[in-house]
């Protein structure tokens, strides 16, 4: 029983850190890159969407420790009351 629940509580985190949370911020800030590069600058489709990917890869490494850790604190107020251990 003790291993399912690790194994859920693995599950979730994961999900939740590595997945959803990171694709949804990541598709954000390239979505929102894309619309002021439209805006402002007279760069060409290619050259814009190249420039609006390479800024999204660029942030990965800043939202990984915040991602993180807000996963741990939402997981232990919320999923993580609910484990009977």
């Amino acid at each position: 029983k003790r291993v399912a629940i690790a194994a859920g509580d693995c599950l979730v985190w994961q999900g939740f850190a590595s997945v959803v949370i990171p694709g949804f911020i990541i598709n954000r800030i390239c979505t929102f890159t894309g619309i002021a590069l439209k805006k402002g600058t007279q760069l060409g489709g290619p050259v814009r969407h190249w420039t609006t990917t390479i800024i999204g890869l660029m942030f990965i490494p800043f939202i990984i420790k915040p991602i993180d850790h807000s996963v741990e604190i939402g997981m232990d107020k919320t999923i993580r009351k609910l484990y009977p251990i």
